[in-house]
């Protein structure tokens, strides 16, 4: 990808966020000639700040990941099988000078490690262009490594085209498992079904993001929290949603 591709889709994404699509919603309320926008404006504003309002609060955030994870199948390898634990990176920060893992890639690489610790016959990967500052994080280096990925996409096929030159005998393979967090977990299979055809494939996702606890009342509060959360449910949604689309464009 390149930087200007980059720069594209980060603009895009941006612009289909819920902030970026109420800002749009309400720019559009106030500059469209139409007549009955005009005659409606004020109702119009109205509703779409209570939509918006809504995005921001934890349950419909909860809401939306909930139902995302539910389409994730978890499985684990038989404890015989050797296996190749798969860590997606999720994002870097900047820490003054020096970068370290988000919040996100942290989950995941803290949930590899324990699944690894517990099989002797076990491997840890690292992919994604955050790759670096994970093994700095980890204080030991993988095996594998794949530090060129920027999206899930080629995360799974940059993986692939490592293992199969570190496994070349399709005998000798070992099973695949992806470690994500779990609202990310179908997405990544999808492309794994495509891209990793010639490998025994699991999913082991992180611990969900979503407590099981009686909803209160300020769950449905607006919060910055409330919209973060929300904001991350629909970015997977509208990434799911894309890809279903080129399948049927594809068919």
């Amino acid at each position: 990808m390149t930087h200007a591709a980059y720069f594209f889709s980060t603009l895009l994404a941006s612009l289909l966020s819920p902030l970026g699509l109420y800002l749009e919603a309400m720019l559009l309320t106030m500059i469209a000639p139409l007549r009955w926008i005009r005659r409606h404006r004020r109702r119009l504003a109205v509703t779409f700040t209570l939509l918006f309002a809504f995005a921001c609060t934890d349950f419909c955030g909860k809401t939306m990941l909930s139902a995302l994870e539910h389409l994730a199948v978890v499985s684990q390898p038989p404890a015989s099988r050797d296996a190749v634990y798969i860590v997606l990176g999720g994002g870097a920060v900047a820490e003054g000078d020096v970068y370290q893992p988000s919040i996100a890639s942290q989950r995941r690489l803290r949930h590899a490690r324990a699944l690894v610790d517990g099989r002797e016959n076990a491997m840890l990967m690292l992919s994604g262009i955050e790759a670096p500052v994970m093994v700095r994080w980890l204080g030991d280096t993988p095996r594998l490594v794949e530090a060129h990925s920027l999206s899930t996409q080629q995360n799974v096929e940059l993986s692939a085209r490592l293992l199969r030159r570190a496994f070349p005998d399709e005998r000798e393979r070992p099973a695949v498992c992806f470690v994500t967090d779990r609202f990310h977990t179908f997405r990544a299979l999808l492309y794994a079904r495509l891209a990793m055809a010639d490998f025994d494939v699991y999913a082991c996702p992180a611990a969900s993001l979503v407590r099981r606890s009686p909803w209160r009342l300020f769950h449905f509060i607006p919060t910055c929290g409330g919209l973060s959360v929300t904001s991350m449910a629909w970015r997977e949604t509208l990434a799911l949603t894309r890809d279903w689309l080129r399948g049927i464009l594809k068919g």
